[in-house]
């Protein structure tokens, strides 16, 4: 490994190594793992590479790709991805976070957070007010480095077209910096000394704490906790709960799924 990692936008002619680098990752997954993935095909990637609206980072070692990471900016009048959330943004407004893979040899430097802190850079200079993503909640490595990012859980549902288990999560670009976040108004929800076993429970909880209009905000490393946070529609205030204590216990949250 050098010293040095470089982050380079990819084109066509990165097609064999970004294929490369696609098998290697799914290759080295567990059975129960490979859905975290959705492989793509050669003309996928062809047509994210050529595409005026499709973009992808890599980040090299020398001559080796290690990393990548696809975002897409629709535009208006066009089909796009998560149709199904956030609806009433315009398209020309959207960056739409895709995939991001890792070489397992390169896992734990950062370069998950490094090329969301890329794709944000690139989605501001293009204008972009509002960043979203679908995320499996079996990856808690990708929806965690989401959240350290300053994206947060805005809906907790099954994808439309596989009813694979996912969070939608978003990040505004231009945030409101007069929102004010009281102690009242925020409790945290513990994820588990092992995120794995615990993530049927966790979709739950997640979901009936959406539906009661609640937002997951950040992570505390520290705790292990998910803070959440309630928001007024009006005007993205926060609306004090007056709860007893920051912890919530999930009084009356639903034992399964309820579809919506």
């Amino acid at each position: 490994m050098s010293k040095k990692l470089e982050v380079k936008e990819l084109n066509i002619e990165n097609l064999a190594d970004v294929l490369k680098l696609q098998d290697k990752i799914i290759a080295g997954l567990k059975e129960d793992e490979k859905h975290f993935i959705l492989k793509r095909s050669v003309e996928d990637f062809m047509h994210a590479l050529n595409s005026d609206t499709t973009h992808m980072l890599g980040v090299f070692d020398g001559d080796r790709l290690v990393a990548q990471s696809i975002f897409d900016f629709p535009q208006n009048g066009q089909k796009r991805d998560l149709e199904e959330f956030v609806p009433n943004i315009a398209n020309n407004n959207l960056v739409i976070y895709k995939a991001t893979l890792v070489d397992v040899d390169y896992r734990g430097l950062g370069l998950m957070r490094e090329l969301l802190a890329y794709r944000e850079k690139k989605a501001k200079e293009a204008g972009k007010k509002v960043a979203i993503s679908q995320i499996a909640i079996d990856n808690p490595a990708s929806w965690i480095n989401a959240l350290k990012s300053g994206m947060s859980i805005r809906k907790v549902d099954k994808d439309p077209d596989d009813q694979a288990k996912v969070l939608y999560m978003q990040k505004e670009l231009e945030p409101n910096n007069n929102v004010v976040i009281s102690e009242e108004s925020i409790f945290s929800m513990y994820i588990g000394k092992d995120i794995h076993k615990e993530i049927p429970a966790l979709f739950n909880k997640m979901r009936y704490f959406v539906s009661k209009g609640f937002r997951g905000i950040k992570i505390d490393q520290q705790t292990n906790n998910i803070i959440w946070a309630k928001f007024s529609d009006e005007n993205s205030k926060i609306i004090p709960l007056n709860l007893a204590s920051s912890k919530f216990h999930l009084v009356g949250a639903p034992s399964k799924t309820i579809r919506s």
